[in-house]
């Protein structure tokens, strides 16, 4: 079993190194950029911000294991995260259009909208990083090679469709990015998602202004 788990370790480091990490890194850069582009554009407009933020808040209130604690909590947060991310690099399976770069949009306006709503409701962007760092140093990672493994199959996808791409490579890409969604993005989210429930919310209250 040892012997099988390492393999398949190895081929997904190995996957990663030969084929993934341009494009990963990519992802992170158009993730930052959007989400410092967001923030400035709902830094320009509080009322509009404060309304598109209590919209989010609703929205939020529907998802009914954030109303858990402890460990189902936890477990709430870590299944909502791997079924996103799952979602994510599925939609890598539509040709040509690229989708899992929206959905990493779609995050990066959530990201800057928060960051804006508490700079101007003088939370503070200290106290910003603060809730997001400790459990997004983990996260945000782990979203942005999720939506990688989407946009990576579907430019294999398209290749392949348009006869451009080698024999067996699209199956390749597919084995590599199973490994990789399995042992590393499984993981990270459970990670993640233990600090977000257990750690962040100590620090947050710790820094926030009263």
């Amino acid at each position: 079993m040892k012997t099988f788990f390492m393999t398949q370790w190895y081929g997904a480091e190995s996957y990663f190194e030969k084929n993934l990490k341009p494009t990963f890194y990519f992802c992170l850069a158009f993730f930052g950029i959007m989400i410092v582009l967001n923030t400035l554009l709902f830094l320009s407009d509080p009322t509009l911000s404060q309304s598109y933020f209590n919209e989010l808040q609703s929205l939020f209130n529907q998802k009914e294991f954030l109303d858990g604690t402890g460990i189902d909590l936890w477990f709430g947060i870590f299944l909502n995260n791997i079924i996103a991310s799952g979602i994510s690099s599925l939609l890598g399976v539509i040709p040509f259009l690229f989708l899992p770069l929206f959905s990493l949009a779609s995050n990066a306006i959530i990201i800057g909208l928060i960051g804006a709503v508490y700079q101007t409701n003088g939370i503070g962007w200290f106290a910003f990083l603060v809730g997001v760092l400790p459990h997004g140093m983990i996260e945000i990672p782990a979203l942005v090679l999720g939506v990688t493994l989407g946009v990576h199959l579907c430019l294999k996808l398209s290749k392949t469709i348009l006869r451009r791409s080698l024999k067996g490579e699209l199956k390749q890409a597919a084995i590599g990015c199973l490994r990789i969604y399995l042992l590393w993005l499984i993981p990270l989210f459970f990670l993640a998602a233990f600090i977000e429930t257990f750690m962040t919310p100590i620090l947050f209250n710790a820094v926030a202004p009263v």
